[in-house]
């Protein structure tokens, strides 16, 4: 029977939480959530800007496409690009910003919190650059890709 009795006065007592403890409670389950969002926006600005690589590297190959089709870069425009290849429809901030008979430049900007500009630049004789800016910055080592 004293067992009973040491069990029911524990129920009975008043014994709980202090404010301070719960205080540092709150303040631990603060600091684990902004570590969890901090973590969490930098695996999405990485979503974006490997959306953005894909992005120009598609491009490239429409516009080698286009060439193809017409012996020449120059006219190329991004409507023309989305026709060779759909997908360029979802690309953000697709521009073509340099066209000529024998060479191109474009160009795509990711969507991250830092946005990074994706370029691809083939010059007149074949060679591919592939750059980027700010430098040292998301997917941006260097300042190519």
């Amino acid at each position: 029977m004293p067992r009973v009795t040491a069990a029911a006065r524990r129920l009975q007592s008043d014994d709980g939480f202090s404010l301070i403890e719960l205080l540092v409670v709150l303040i631990i389950i603060g600091i684990l959530a902004a570590v969890v969002v901090a973590t969490f926006t930098k695996q999405q600005d990485k979503a974006h800007d490997a959306d953005a690589k894909t992005g120009a590297r598609t491009a490239q190959l429409a516009m080698e496409t286009y060439f193809a089709e017409h012996r020449s870069y120059a006219g190329a425009t991004v409507a023309e690009l989305q026709d060779v290849q759909p997908a360029l429809r979802d690309v953000p901030s697709l521009a073509i910003t340099a066209e000529t008979a024998a060479s191109f430049e474009l160009q795509t900007v990711s969507d991250s919190s830092n946005p990074v500009t994706y370029a691809v630049r083939r010059s007149a004789n074949g060679t591919i650059d592939r750059t980027c800016s700010p430098s040292s910055t998301g997917g941006c080592r260097g300042g190519v890709w």
